[in-house]
């Protein structure tokens, strides 16, 4: 599960005490530590990446050791891609992509810090790492296993059918257990994968039959989330044939449920065909592919990644609804969002993206959920998504990018306009993180101030900064006073929480309205509850 090192901006730590000393300011964000995140550092040499390069898989690894990787023919189990089945030559190079982005992250942070720019590995240090990487038979040795490994298998369900390696049992139960059923299961699996001339039915069978072993058992789940599994997942997400892809999508957000998956499934490069997915699979799969990467993006180790990694857009596409966009993928896309956007890297990402700001003040001021329910279950939807919209909002406040963009797009008007429009009620969640937005906003702006006078700003939060309570209260009556332009040292936001009722198990303030999205209504029984406790649902 998540470490928690991630929160928002106006959060304050878990530890907060409050003193006549304390800091009247936010406290910094996770990145400001001695520990490098685990998104700069190299899965190969596990120190700080000098030039990251992305293979074609997705992954980001040192441009030296990845090219090492490859001049051995020795994929370790980081590498998602098999480089041992094709060694690099001059005909057929290693595809290597600069990952511009995550490099300029990596200087950032080390000139934040103080300390010198990482530099890059000479070829010789990558080959001997990577050679302490390989298994002690003789290299020959290791290729000629990996390539009878890769040999094509009989059919699952043909007439030479595979046998299940022979497997203890219980001697009371008489049943195989998880982990030697999990593992008879891959090795089926593999075998069709593995099969030239595997159909597209046959495909889909096994794409069931995973479907079904992971929403069952979380013991098959964990067993089941191998490098090479995961590595024939990714095609399979892909699938022009719409079985196989949808069965493929709710696989991996079955096995994301486990929280040690999380960063594995990351690693193997499933978020790239995840985000394709997104972007235009079919329906039921662009669904789970939300639902996945909301799951995923509970850890926090992942968030960076799935940023980098294209998913911002799609999902705030899916968030934005459509008539054929149900209530089920616009809540997974804004959880997905939310969570993303508790990473400082993604904010500025998300303010960027063309109709962002504009989405999400749609959704917060949509006024029903859906058709073809009842009226009750309409305000209940749009309710939840407004909450998600105006929590996503807050958190863009938090960075100068998500500022400007939120003034840009009308923002303050708009949040001026669910607080005094009933949209909002007085001494909600929702209200809370209203005000939290026009706080951020607020946040040495001079354009903030006409913008606010113009917007009625001090007409909607007076009633809270006389009468409200807590850091809803503190937050308002700082606003008032930066809108007007005066000192606003001598008052710090002192209360020991803030827009919340308790913390989130990802580490990130959860308020009450969080804990209700999260908790599936009884009336949508199409949602199997999780039996792992994770953050998301089985499919």
């Amino acid at each position: 599960m998540a470490t928690g090192t991630d929160r928002p901006w106006w959060a304050p730590p878990l530890s907060t005490v409050t003193t006549p000393s304390a800091s009247p300011f936010p406290s910094p964000p996770s990145s400001f530590t001695a520990d490098p995140p685990a998104e700069f550092l190299c899965p190969i040499s596990g120190s700080l990446m000098a030039d990251p390069v992305v293979v074609p898989p997705g992954q980001t690894f040192e441009r030296a050791c990845i090219q090492a990787c490859a001049a051995l023919a020795f994929s370790p189990p980081a590498v998602a891609a098999d480089l041992a089945a094709s060694p690099v030559s001059s005909s057929s190079p290693l595809v290597l992509v600069p990952n511009v982005a995550l490099r300029t992250a990596i200087l950032n942070w080390c000139d934040r810090l103080g300390l010198p720019h990482p530099a890059p590995l000479s070829p010789d240090t990558a080959h001997d790492i990577v050679r302490r990487l390989m298994p002690p038979p003789r290299r020959e040795d290791y290729l000629q296993s990996s390539r009878s490994q890769r040999r094509p298998q009989p059919q699952l369900g043909s007439s030479a059918r595979v046998r299940r390696p022979s497997v203890d049992v219980d001697e009371f139960s008489q049943e195989p257990s998880s982990k030697q059923r999990g593992g008879a299961l891959e090795e089926e699996i593999m075998a069709v994968f593995g099969a030239a001339d595997a159909t597209q039915g046959e495909l889909a069978s096994a794409m069931a039959s995973l479907r079904q072993a992971t929403r069952e058992n979380k013991e098959v789940r964990r067993q089941l989330c191998t490098p090479r599994l995961l590595a024939a997942l990714r095609p399979m997400l892909l699938s022009p044939d719409a079985g196989v892809q949808v069965n493929a999508a709710a696989a991996v957000v079955n096995l994301s449920l486990e929280p040690e998956n999380k960063v594995r499934i990351v690693r193997s490069g499933a978020v790239s065909p995840l985000v394709e997915v997104l972007r235009g699979g079919h329906p039921e799969a662009r669904d789970h592919a939300a639902g996945a990467m909301y799951s995923l993006a509970v850890e926090d180790e992942n968030r960076a990644a799935i940023g980098v990694l294209g998913a911002i857009p799609p999902l705030l596409e899916l968030f934005s609804g459509g008539a054929a966009t149900g209530y089920r993928a616009r809540r997974e896309a804004g959880m997905a969002l939310y969570h993303v956007s508790l990473s400082g890297m993604n904010r500025s990402k998300i303010a960027r993206a063309p109709g962002a700001v504009r989405t999400l003040l749609a959704a917060a001021a949509e006024a029903r959920g859906g058709d073809h329910r009842s009226s009750k279950e309409a305000a209940a939807d749009a309710a939840a998504l407004r909450r998600l919209a105006v929590m996503i909002l807050a958190n863009l406040a938090g960075c100068p990018d998500g500022r400007a963009a939120l003034m840009d797009g009308g923002a303050v008007a708009a949040v001026v306009g669910l607080m005094r429009g009933g949209a909002v009620a007085p001494g909600s969640v929702e209200e809370e993180y209203c005000i939290s937005t026009l706080y951020g906003m607020s946040r040495g702006s001079m354009r903030f101030r006409g913008l606010a006078r113009a917007a009625g700003v001090e007409a909607a939060l007076q009633p809270v900064a006389e009468g409200g309570a807590g850091v809803g209260r503190d937050m308002a009556r700082r606003t008032l006073r930066a809108m007007r332009g005066e000192d606003d040292d001598a008052a710090p936001v002192t209360a020991t929480g803030i827009l919340g009722r308790q913390w989130g198990d990802d580490g990130s303030v959860v308020s009450e309205g969080l804990v209700s999205i999260r908790r599936p209504p009884h009336h949508r029984s199409n949602y199997a509850g999780g039996t792992s406790g994770s953050n998301t649902t089985q499919f």
